[in-house]
């Protein structure tokens, strides 16, 4: 096994989804970089020293900490610490190890895996046909882990074995600086995908300060980067739901989309840009309707699995489960994809250990899902207002209406599913965990 994929798998075992958090790991702990500061990895990243430095402080190693308890510490050299904790695994893995055995008593193991595909038709044809078209727009949408990423990636792979150019870029990469300025954003997604189709960057030709930067960054892309090429262009813009909580920015970015979308009716090289967007949480920010993306176009709303597919992923995962079991996976997390992988990557490396012994400890802090729980058990408390209208939606024994801004937010956290003005909790495994941290907030009218 290579270094690279095994970080890799070291980041989908210890829940290293979110993009920051999961580039500064794999970027800082790459092999040509163990040996280089922290400020020349930082530079490679576009990003500042103190940022990798939070990065890694209060993302990475706080999910590594149950599997590498010496990081639960207050000292100074946790990148030695880890480096030297994923030299001894990696040796481990090359051995044939399936297991890091934590040395902390009673802590649990982590799992190495691969992480199979499992379709759900028609959702894959219907990206491919959608992309085939000029100026197509199509929009991924779904809460988390529920397999958007990978759905874009699948699509980019295809589209690039029929001869088109893909791009891809997550808007959790740029630093929060960039996002709450228009044109250092656009500029960004100049450079970015200047830099994926290996063009000159050209922004100094096309940057003109007598015109708005919406104006400038239209023009580089239809007079520079899609002028110059032959074929389609494919890009890919995941987790564009960064960009609702900046709102100006959000309304000239998505607005100038739309308007892409609409040029590629009657202008030329606007038909070779295909728009894949993605996002968890709807699109409730204030979008004039004839400039919004979100209202055009293919939308994918990615649904969770079915029993059978939940079988297909267990044998891909080297697992023969039982109907029985897969009922009793399926009543404790749903059909969720995400959760569903981690129990199978746990199942296949405990061994010994049952599925219903494993879903027993589900809810709790020392369960297979516990990281998970807690990073949106921390999300709900940044967001008090979420706090009460959970705790309602747990409480009722059927579905409830919340305001729709509250039922949006909780829907892209993935804790309830919504149907048209109602809202029901998601899985029996949320309804536990968070209703035990719940029970001393107030009602929500």
């Amino acid at each position: 096994m290579l270094w690279d994929a095994f970080l890799k798998r070291v980041a989908d075992a210890h829940d290293l989804f979110e993009e920051d958090e999961r580039q500064a790991f794999l970027v800082r702990f790459n092999e040509r970089n163990l040996p280089r500061s922290d400020i020349q990895v930082a530079q490679d990243l576009n990003i500042s020293e103190v940022t990798l430095q939070r990065r890694l402080g209060k993302g990475v190693y706080t999910h590594l900490v149950t599997s590498c308890p010496r990081l639960s510490t207050d000292k100074k050299g946790k990148f030695k610490i880890v480096r030297d904790w994923l030299k001894k695994g990696y040796i481990l893995c090359q051995g044939n190890s399936t297991l890091w055995m934590n040395k902390t008593a009673g802590s649990h193991p982590y799992p190495i895996a691969n992480s199979p595909y499992v379709e759900r038709p028609p959702f894959e044809s219907l990206c491919y046909q959608s992309l085939f078209k000029p100026g197509a727009l199509l929009r991924i949408k779904a809460p988390r882990q529920m397999g958007k990423t990978e759905l874009m990636a699948r699509v980019l792979n295809a589209v690039q074995q029929q001869g088109y150019h893909k791009v891809y870029l997550n808007l959790c990469q740029p630093e929060e600086s960039v996002v709450q300025d228009l044109d250092q954003f656009l500029r960004w997604l100049c450079v970015s995908v200047s830099r994926q189709l290996q063009k000159p960057l050209q922004l100094q030709d096309y940057w003109d300060v007598d015109l708005s930067s919406n104006d400038n960054c239209s023009a580089y892309f239809q007079d520079y980067l899609l002028e110059q090429i032959d074929c389609p262009l494919v890009l890919g813009l995941d987790t564009v739901d960064r960009l609702f909580s900046h709102l100006p920015i959000a309304q000239d970015f998505f607005g100038m989309l739309r308007a892409w979308h609409e040029d590629s009716k009657i202008i030329d090289n606007w038909q070779k840009l295909r728009l894949i967007v993605s996002h968890s949480t709807e699109a409730y920010i204030p979008l004039d309707i004839n400039h919004s993306p979100f209202n055009v176009g293919i939308t994918i709303s990615l649904p969770e699995f079915t029993a059978e597919q939940v079988t297909e992923l267990a044998q891909k995962h080297g697992q023969g489960l039982s109907q029985a079991d897969v009922n009793l996976l399926m009543n404790r997390v749903g059909g969720h994809p995400g959760l569903i992988k981690q129990a199978l990557i746990w199942l296949q490396t405990l061994g010994t250990m049952t599925l219903t012994q494993l879903l027993n400890e589900a809810a709790t802090e020392s369960g297979i899902y516990g990281s998970y729980l807690r990073k949106i058990w921390r999300e709900l408390q940044d967001n008090p207002a979420l706090i009460p209208a959970l705790k309602k939606v747990i409480e009722a024994n059927h579905s409830v209406k919340l305001p729709s801004k509250l039922a949006y937010q909780l829907e892209s956290l993935g804790l309830v599913n919504l149907t048209g003005n109602q809202v029901m909790m998601r899985c029996e495994l949320y309804r536990d965990y968070f209703g035990s941290r719940l029970a001393n907030f107030g009602e929500v009218s």
